[in-house]
């Protein structure tokens, strides 16, 4: 058989009665692109259509088949066998698409339903989102080809409730699908400006009224346990790094103090005896600062220790008549790589990202009997 001869053949016959592809494809309901494909020979039609577009042409199968006009036509058997094997053919087709409507229904409603549970448990990560994004476009593709393959298309406009009810589908999905990335693009978007936000680091004269005036509030400290007056060491080291971003300030101040033995140790009583009152109405509450010789590498008086992640504490070297003070703010590993010996002995302790910390010790809230929010020193 040579299908290019036969396509040759076809496009004569349309054009002999004057039709467009577009009106040939109407007419056998497929679409243009398939009617210029049977004419270039790429690909043949159907056998269960090569009966009704011999009799739409009045040639024979056989005609069409070889590509030219013969002079006898199709006798009654051999149109009877044509017409019984595009029977056949239909037959066999129906049943496969049956098949595929099931499943590519079930399928649909798969993933649907896949969509709507990832979306409901949504985490602002590139792997949620990556995930939401491949069954969004599975769901997509699934639904093209179910259209297509079922030949639904042509029947969604003469059926209302059909196209009702898919509208109603698709437009649930994209929905879902649309709030979800508005919500990770506005999540990326703040972490963004956190990451991008500008750090100032330095090690510039320490002044304690200023710090308390610049990050007092943003790092949920009264900076109690940092000295007034440095000048009483005998020597000292000050550093401090911050990043303010749009929700909250990540950072740290340490200072460094050495003393002789006497200013060692009022430096110390002065430590023990840190208290902080908070007054809410007529009512007033008075918080201790805690010794903790457990969890550092040092004793240690703690102001906060892990309140909102912020974590204020002296820790005494008596060994060296040192103490160290520290201010930390969502406090990075990576970024105190210098200050080891000044952390926790448990490195984990700090990771509480994923927690509410709100409960944690600090001499700077408390929360009054009957008031639904932690009362902060002012």
């Amino acid at each position: 058989m040579d299908q290019k001869k036969t396509g040759q053949f076809l496009k004569k016959l349309r054009n002999e009665k004057g039709l467009t592809q577009e009106q040939l494809a109407e007419k056998f309901n497929v679409s243009n692109r398939t009617v210029s494909r049977w004419e270039t020979g790429s690909n043949m039609p159907d056998i269960s259509l090569l009966v009704e577009i011999a009799d739409f042409y009045d040639v024979d199968v056989r005609e069409i088949i070889e590509g030219e006009r013969k002079s006898e036509m199709m006798d009654k058997e051999t149109r009877e066998v044509a017409v019984k094997m595009a029977d056949y053919a239909n037959s066999e087709k129906g049943r496969l698409f049956k098949i595929i409507r099931i499943i590519s229904i079930v399928g649909e409603l798969i993933l649907a339903a896949a969509i709507l549970f990832q979306c409901i448990n949504f985490q602002a990560r590139v792997s949620d989102f990556v995930t939401v994004v491949l069954l969004f476009l599975a769901f997509a593709a699934m639904t093209a080809l179910t259209l297509y393959v079922n030949g639904v298309l042509q029947k969604i406009k003469k059926n209302r409730i059909i196209t009702v009810g898919l509208f109603v589908l698709l437009s649930a999905v994209l929905f879902i699908f649309v709030r979800t990335m508005l919500m990770f693009l506005t999540v990326a978007g703040v972490i963004a400006i956190e990451y991008l936000a500008p750090v100032k680091k330095g090690n510039e004269g320490y002044d304690k009224a200023q710090i308390v005036a610049d990050f007092g509030s943003k790092m949920n400290s009264g900076f109690f346990v940092f000295p007034d007056d440095p000048d009483k060491a005998v020597q000292k080291e000050y550093s401090y790094s911050t990043k303010t971003g749009l929700f909250d300030t990540d950072g740290y101040f340490i200072l460094k103090a050495v003393y002789s033995d006497e200013d060692f140790k009022a430096e110390e009583e002065r430590l023990s005896e840190i208290s902080c009152e908070i007054n809410f109405k007529d009512s007033s509450h008075t918080n201790y600062i805690m010794y903790d010789d457990v969890s550092y590498n040092y004793p240690a008086y703690v102001a906060n220790d892990g309140y909102d992640h912020a974590y204020e504490y002296a820790l005494l070297d008596e060994e060296n008549d040192t103490i160290i003070y520290v201010s930390l703010s969502y406090p990075q590993n990576t970024d105190l790589s210098g200050y080891e010996d000044y952390l926790k002995k448990d490195p984990d302790a700090y990771d509480q990202h994923n927690v509410s910390t709100l409960e944690n010790f600090t001499i700077y809230y408390f929360r009054f009997p009957g008031s639904d929010a932690w009362i902060k020193y002012d």
